[in-house]
């Protein structure tokens, strides 16, 4: 079976519903799995950090080669315990073609272990937007790299500590300038805090805080 046979069989099998890992019979036993997810291109490397969303949950994780590796939040759970921070992992996905930013298909801790499937495609951001009852925030700091959606398209920026500054849609490209690594950034909105850190979808954004102004565009 080819990659490309491989993915679209993928795509026709995965559920709608939330997402989950589908793990093997044993973990350095033979897996049950009617496919082998080692025939997607697979990318290692460190932790360096997971990344939460505006919602409170984890989605996404920095490689401390500089990768973003995304996955539906309902598997956080299962990557974390096999990858914490500072350990390796393998990821099975697809990467963007315009940025370093890969969706996460199947993960394993190390090449002896049996791959873990995740059941569907994350392929939309969908912590971005945040639960009503989210936190109004505010904060600043240095852009370490710009935030992707799975597209590779800009969507925001981590900071140096961690913290999430996402960005509407319709504002990613007036505020290109500010997501850049190594440039000062402040921004204020509504999101959530977490044992992860700190994340919130901006409303205002500026190279301070004292000097915020007003996104174009409704947040979404």
């Amino acid at each position: 079976m080819g990659r490309r046979d491989l993915l679209a069989l993928l795509a026709v099998a995965a559920p709608l519903g939330g997402g989950r890992a589908q793990t093997a019979t044993g973990r350095r036993g033979e897996s049950d799995l009617w496919f082998d997810p080692t025939q997607l291109p697979s990318f290692t490397g460190t932790v360096e950090r997971y990344l939460p969303n505006p919602r409170g949950e984890t989605d996404a994780l920095i490689f401390r080669e500089g990768p973003q590796i995304v996955f539906p939040p309902d598997v956080a759970e299962a990557v974390q315990r096999d990858a914490p921070r500072g350990r390796s992992i393998i990821v099975w996905g697809i990467r963007a073609r315009s940025a370093p930013v890969i969706t996460m298909l199947a993960f394993a801790p190390s090449s002896d272990a049996t791959p873990v499937v995740v059941d569907r495609f994350y392929w939309r951001l969908g912590g971005r937007l945040p639960q009503a009852e989210g936190t109004s925030l505010q904060f600043s700091g240095t852009v370490k790299q710009p935030y992707y959606t799975p597209q590779g398209e800009v969507a925001g920026a981590i900071l140096e500590d961690g913290s999430v500054i996402l960005v509407p849609a319709e504002a990613a490209k007036g505020a290109a300038d500010l997501l850049k690594a190594g440039q000062s950034l402040a921004a204020a909105g509504p999101g959530r805090e977490s044992s992860e850190g700190r994340a919130l979808l901006a409303d205002r954004i500026g190279p301070a805080l004292e000097s915020m102004r007003p996104l174009a565009g409704p947040a979404r």
